[in-house]
């Protein structure tokens, strides 16, 4: 009788001891799943807010960009990506005659054929986007894009 009851009494101690694991513990991890999430979220605050205080680099300083020829393909996605979010849209033609500004955007094709670091993917994504944006300019488009390529050494 006498060991009964001392398993009893080792078994309502281990069931205490349980219960006040449970209570102690799970709040604890909850309380750090919690931080972490405000943490993240000010993290990723601190991230919003310092790219709207970035400034937008100019036309001319992304082409700078692709016409240094020791610009790594990295850089030049970099760049290329720049200018599809930033200057995609091509001014409007006078008439029947291309904007002046549309010389710009000869040369950047120009440039970015001819790099020795740039890919077929970069060259793409960069003509869809401005015939995507530019509908009107599409054939001017083809006619530098084809003169870009043909100058390409090989």
């Amino acid at each position: 009788m006498d060991i009964a009851l001392l398993v009893k009494s080792i078994a309502g101690l281990v069931a205490v001891l349980v219960v006040l694991i449970l209570i102690f513990v799970l709040p604890a991890r909850k309380k750090k799943a919690k931080q972490k999430k405000e943490e993240a979220a000010k993290e990723e605050e601190i991230k919003q807010e310092k790219k709207k205080y970035e400034p937008t680099p100019s036309f001319d300083e992304l082409l700078k960009i692709i016409k240094t020829q020791t610009s790594s393909t990295e850089e030049l996605q970099k760049a290329v990506d720049m200018i599809i979010k930033y200057y995609s849209k091509i001014p409007q033609k006078l008439g029947i005659r291309t904007n002046p500004e549309f010389d710009k955007y000869i040369a950047l094709i120009i440039y970015l054929v001819r790099h020795k670091n740039t890919n077929k993917d970069l060259i793409l994504s960069l003509d869809r986007a401005l015939r995507k944006s530019n509908p009107s300019y599409e054939p001017e488009l083809n006619d530098a894009l084809s003169k870009a390529l043909n100058s390409r050494g090989a």
